[in-house]
């Protein structure tokens, strides 16, 4: 199944959006450390691939039981999905850093594979300023030139059919149009959309949608997190 979530404002704390973590959660630790988090009143909400290539992908079970910390399936996630459920690539999944998985005990890959899967696609923010933000993997999957944020969720929930649906899944998962683009069109019907997948020097906006990706895992890249009421952007390089 695949479903959306939305969140209330956040009246009390401060709510904060990562780019994707790769099995890097101890460095995602530090940046909450230097950012004073707070776990009774911050929320932290995740563009997806929490998985794959880093040292502690295994971490991601006991991060997602935070009741704080909330996230998207990105590709990553899929990948792990599939190839537990019979129809994935295996081979391509190690090439793409799923190596560890395979090493575990069949419990521990269902209890992952459950876990994942419960992973919305997309996630809505409504902040107490009446904007709303939102949060999906790669691209917001508008299919039809005249798509909004609306559609898009609908897109993702299967009201305008399967083969829709499939569509819109690809482009939330996978695709990099907009960005190969550089297109600066806005997503109608939301005020910001947050999203990762696609490795950027360094955190950048096209129109509405904001792509904060900084290459988390490679040696030149960095883990970014974005203050949503402020705007403000913490990077940790993979030095640190």
């Amino acid at each position: 199944m695949y479903r959306t979530k939305s969140f209330p404002s956040n009246k009390e704390g401060r709510d904060f959006v990562v780019g994707d973590i790769h099995g890097h959660f101890k460095l995602l630790t530090t940046a909450l450390y230097k950012l004073d988090f707070n776990t009774e009143l911050d929320r932290i909400f995740s563009v997806g691939d929490l998985i794959d290539r880093g040292p502690d992908s295994i971490d991601v079970l006991s991060w997602l039981e935070k009741p704080w910390f909330h996230a998207v399936r990105g590709n990553h996630e899929q990948m792990l999905i599939d190839c537990l459920s019979g129809h994935g690539d295996i081979p391509r999944h190690i090439r793409n850093g799923g190596a560890w998985l395979y090493d575990l005990q069949p419990p521990i890959q269902h209890e992952l594979l459950k876990a994942l899967q419960a992973l919305p696609l997309i996630i809505e923010i409504n902040l107490s300023s009446d904007q709303t933000i939102g949060i999906v993997h790669a691209e917001a999957p508008v299919i039809r030139s005249d798509d909004g944020w609306q559609e898009a969720k609908d897109a993702i929930t299967g009201s305008f059919g399967e083969q829709h649906q499939r569509q819109a899944l690809k482009t939330a998962l996978y695709s990099r149009e907009k960005i190969e683009q550089q297109d600066h069109t806005s997503i109608k019907g939301i005020d910001r959309l947050y999203v990762g997948h696609s490795s950027v020097p360094g955190v950048i906006r096209l129109g509405n949608v904001v792509y904060i990706d900084t290459g988390c895992s490679f040696s030149d890249g960095a883990l970014s997190l974005v203050e949503i009421q402020t705007e403000t952007i913490i990077s940790l390089s993979m030095s640190q």
